[in-house]
C-alpha cells in the first residue's frame, strides 16, 4: 500500500558541527548590522551638540544639511549622510536576497566596510571641527555646549557595521566570539556614550543588567536542562535579602560587599537544591506548578517577617554601598542613582565572568549530560547518565546565578522589600529567554537586554513623549495615559508573537531549532550540537 502519511516538513539540519556553528553565526552577523542600522538612523534625528540651558534641545544632521555650506564640516555632513544611505540600501538588498533566495546577499562586503570606515571618520571630523570651533557646522555653539549621545551612537553604529561587513567570514565562523566581543566592547563604553543621559546609565546597570543574570541564569534550568521553572523570583529574593542580612543597618552586621555576592550566590544555589530534591521525579506540568508555589512562598515569607528577620513589608534597609580597599582608605561606590557608573561596570565584570562559566559548562561532561536528560530522560538514565545529580545541579547552578543578580541588586538599591521579587520577576525573566532563544547564551542576554529595554525604559519615558507628541497633533490625551501599567499586555503580546512568529527564539540554539521545527528528533540533537 502507498505511504498515506502526511509528509514532514523539511528542516535543514546541518551535517557538521562547522555548519552548525556557521548557522548559528548568521544570526549574530544579522544581529551586528541591523543594531548598527538602528544607531545610525537614530543617532541622525538626534541633536548632536546642546546648550545646557536648551532642556536638550539642539541641531542635527537633518538641521544641517538643510542649511548654507559652512565649510569642510558641511560636506562631512553630506558624505556621512550619503554613507548611511548607501549602507541602508545595502541591507535592503541582503534582506531581500535572504528573503526571496534569488539572489546573492552580502556582496560587497569590503566596500561597505569601507563606507561605514569613511563615515565613521567623518563623524570624527565634524567632532573635531565642533569642538575646536574651528567651523560653525552645527550654529554658533557656546563654549559651553555639550557633545549629545548621538554623536558616539552614530559613530558606534558605522563601527559595528563595518566590523560585522570587514570582518563577515570570522564573524561567520565565532559568532559567539563576535558577539561578545561586540557587546562588551559597546557595553564597557556605554556611560561614556551616554554621559548627558545617566538615566539611561541607571537603566543599564539596573534594569538591563540584573535581567541579563536572571536571564542567564534560568536559561541553564530551562535552557539546557529542560526542566520549567516558575519561581525564579524566589533565588532573587535569597540572594537579596542574604547580602541585606549580612551587609547593613538591620541586624548590625558588615560584611564586606566581595564576600556577600558570593554568600548571596551560595544561599540562592542551596535552596536551589533543596528545591531540587523533592521534585526530581516531576517533569513539565507538575514541575512548573512545584516551582510557581515555592516562588509564591518565599516574598510571601518576607511579607510576614519570617522569624523577625525580613522586617516584613518594609523590608530591609540601610545596605551598604560596595566599595574597594585602597592604601589608607577606599574607594567607596556611592550612592546607585548619584553615581551609577561603576555599578554599571561592575555588573558589566560579574556578566562577563557568568558567561564564561556557562560557556565552559555547557561544552563539558556535565553540559552534554543535560542534553540528554532534555531530550530523553528514561534513555538518559539507560545510558547511565545520573540524572538525579544532573538536575539538582541545574536547579542549584541557575538558582546561584539569581543568587549573584540578588545581592547586587540589593547593594545597588540599598533597600530590599518583597514588593522587588513578585510573580512578575519570574514571568519578565522567562520571556527574556523564550524572546532570545532557548539555550543559547548570546540569544538570551539579548532578549534580556531587549525586554528590560521596552519595560523599564520605553514604557515610563513613553507618557512624555506621547505628551509631546498629542501637543503637536492636537491630541492632549495621549500625555495622560499611564502606560507602565499595561507592561503585562507587552508580556503577552511578546510571547503570543514570538511563538507565532518564531517560536525557537530570536538567536535559538540550533538544536531547540531543529527540536521545535521537527516536533521529533530525526537524529540525536547533541550530534547536532557536535558535543556528542
Amino acid at each position: 500500500m502507498p505511504d498515506i502519511a502526511e509528509p514532514q516538513a523539511a528542516v535543514d539540519i546541518p551535517d557538521t558541527g562547522t555548519q552548525t556553528r556557521r548557522l548559528e553565526s548568521a544570526s549574530v552577523f544579522w544581529l551586528l548590522v541591523v543594531a548598527g542600522a538602528l544607531l545610525l538612523l537614530l543617532a541622525w534625528l538626534l541633536p548632536w551638540f546642546v546648550e545646557q540651558t536648551a532642556s536638550g534641545k539642539g541641531h542635527s544632521p537633518m538641521d544641517v544639511i538643510v542649511s548654507s555650506p559652512t565649510g569642510i564640516g558641511w560636506f562631512a555632513v553630506w558624505v556621512m549622510g550619503l554613507c548611511m544611505v548607501a549602507l541602508f540600501a545595502g541591507l535592503a538588498y541582503d534582506s531581500y536576497a535572504a528573503l526571496s533566495k534569488r539572489a546573492v546577499p552580502f556582496r560587497f562586503g569590503r566596500i561597505r566596510a569601507g563606507i561605514a570606515v569613511l563615515g565613521a571618520l567623518c563623524v570624527l571630523l565634524v567632532l573635531l571641527l565642533v569642538t575646536s570651533r574651528t567651523e560653525l557646522v552645527f550654529g554658533d555653539l557656546s563654549p559651553d555646549a555639550l557633545v549629545d549621545n548621538a554623536v558616539w551612537m552614530m559613530l558606534c553604529g558605522f563601527v559595528l557595521i563595518a566590523f560585522a561587513y570587514g570582518l563577515r567570514e570570522w564573524v561567520m565562523r565565532h559568532g559567539g566570539l563576535a558577539f561578545t566581543a561586540a557587546a562588551f566592547a559597546i557595553g564597557g563604553l556605554f556611560p561614556l556614550m551616554f554621559n548627558q543621559s545617566p538615566g539611561f546609565v541607571v537603566w543599564g546597570a539596573q534594569s538591563a543588567g540584573i535581567y541579563v543574570l536572571l536571564a542567564l541564569g534560568l536559561n541553564v534550568v530551562v535552557g539546557f536542562a529542560g526542566l520549567l521553572d516558575l519561581g525564579y523570583a524566589a533565588f532573587f529574593a535569597i540572594g537579596a535579602y542574604t547580602a541585606a542580612s549580612f551587609a547593613g543597618a538591620a541586624h548590625g552586621i558588615h560584611l564586606p560587599f566581595w564576600v556577600l555576592i558570593f554568600l548571596g550566590a551560595a544561599a540562592a544555589g542551596l535552596f536551589g537544591a533543596i528545591l531540587g530534591a523533592p521534585t526530581l521525579r516531576l517533569r513539565g506540568d507538575y514541575l512548573a506548578i512545584v516551582t510557581l508555589g515555592f516562588g509564591e512562598i518565599v516574598p510571601d515569607l518576607a511579607q510576614n517577617n519570617v522569624l523577625g528577620l525580613t522586617h516584613g513589608p518594609n523590608g530591609l534597609s540601610g545596605v551598604d554601598t560596595p566599595s574597594f580597599p585602597t592604601h589608607g582608605s577606599g574607594f567607596d561606590f556611592g550612592i546607585f542613582g548619584a553615581n551609577p557608573r561603576p555599578y554599571y561596570w561592575t555588573t558589566l565584570i560579574l556578566i562577563a565572568l557568568v558567561v564564561v562559566v556557562l560557556r565552559n559548562v555547557e561544552r563539558s561532561r556535565l553540559g552534554r549530560a543535560w542534553v540528554a536528560i532534555r531530550e530523553d530522560e528514561v534513555a538518559a538514565s539507560a545510558t547511565g547518565i545520573n540524572t538525579v545529580s544532573g538536575k539538582l545541579l541545574a536547579f542549584a547552578i541557575g538558582a546561584t546565578v539569581s543568587g549573584f543578580a540578588g545581592a547586587f541588586f540589593a547593594a545597588e538599591l540599598q533597600t530590599v522589600t518583597p514588593d522587588s521579587f513578585q510573580f512578575a520577576v519570574s514571568v519578565t525573566a522567562l520571556t527574556t529567554v523564550v524572546l532570545g532563544g532557548i539555550g543559547n547564551i548570546t540569544g538570551v542576554v539579548v532578549g534580556a537586554v531587549l525586554v528590560s529595554f521596552v519595560i523599564f525604559w520605553v514604557l515610563p519615558e513613553l507618557q512624555g513623549w506621547m505628551g509631546t507628541l498629542g501637543s503637536n497633533i492636537g491630541v492632549q490625551q495621549l500625555g495622560t495615559i499611564q502606560y507602565s501599567d499595561y507592561k503585562f499586555i507587552v508580556y503577552g503580546l511578546i510571547l503570543i508573537g514570538i511563538m507565532l512568529l518564531r517560536p525557537s527564539g530570536l538567536l535559538p540554539s540550533r538544536a531547540r531549532k531543529v527540536e521545535l521545527e521537527t516536533g521529533a528528533e530525526s537524529e540525536p540533537l547533541a550530534s547536532v550540537q557536535e558535543i556528542a
